[in-house]
């Protein structure tokens, strides 16, 4: 076995020490973390809803979207930046660290990330709604406050509407959000639900 083999089996060890970019301490986990319960959730919603898509890829997709996470707290210092608009240099970084973790030890990962990013694919679709529905639920199980809580309460509209097949369980997680948005004091506005309006007539 080659020694690349080794050495990526190491590398992996750090997406489990891998806090995820832009996380506030109540709401801390690691990328490994929110990995495995987004493959739990497609695996849930694969089977309940009985899809007819490419399960392997489904899992691929999800096991490697953020892949590019890795080494990310080690790299940029995200308490200093956590309240800067700093997307694009997120971005920058992924885009790196998938080229070199494709180049030096796994070339599929550069072309599951790709199909990922540019959600052209249902398989995509499905596993991008997965991830924006599991990054509402966990701050949800944490009884403090939300930042951002204008921005949360659309986090997964785009989503959603890419894959419609998981909107009823959306609509189950906005309800839930709006109690607790009524219980912290903050208002919820009417576009928060707009996805919701002339579902019939889709």
């Amino acid at each position: 076995m080659e020694k690349k083999t080794l050495e990526y089996l190491f590398k992996i060890n750090d997406l489990q020490k891998t806090k995820r970019y832009g996380n506030y301490p109540q709401f801390s986990e690691s990328t490994a973390e929110h990995t495995f319960k987004l493959i739990l959730m497609i695996d849930y919603f694969y089977r309940e809803l009985d899809l007819k898509l490419d399960y392997q890829k489904c899992i691929c997709l999800a096991i490697y979207h953020d892949f590019g996470e890795m080494d990310l707290d080690k790299d940029v210092d995200i308490k200093e930046n956590i309240d800067k608009d700093i997307n694009a240099n997120k971005d920058i970084y992924e885009s790196k660290k998938i080229k070199e973790l494709s180049e030096i030890y796994y070339s599929p990962i550069k072309d599951y990330y790709k199909e990922y990013k540019e959600k052209k694919t249902e398989e995509a679709c499905f596993v991008n709604a997965c991830d924006k529905l599991e990054g509402m639920i966990h701050p949800l199980t944490v009884n403090t406050e939300i930042m951002n809580h204008e921005l949360f309460a659309t986090y997964a509209d785009k989503a959603i509407k890419n894959y419609k097949k998981l909107m009823p369980i959306y609509k189950q997680i906005k309800d839930i959000l709006k109690t607790r948005y009524e219980e912290w004091g903050f208002e919820w506005k009417k576009e928060y639900d707009s996805i919701f309006e002339n579902l019939n007539d889709k």
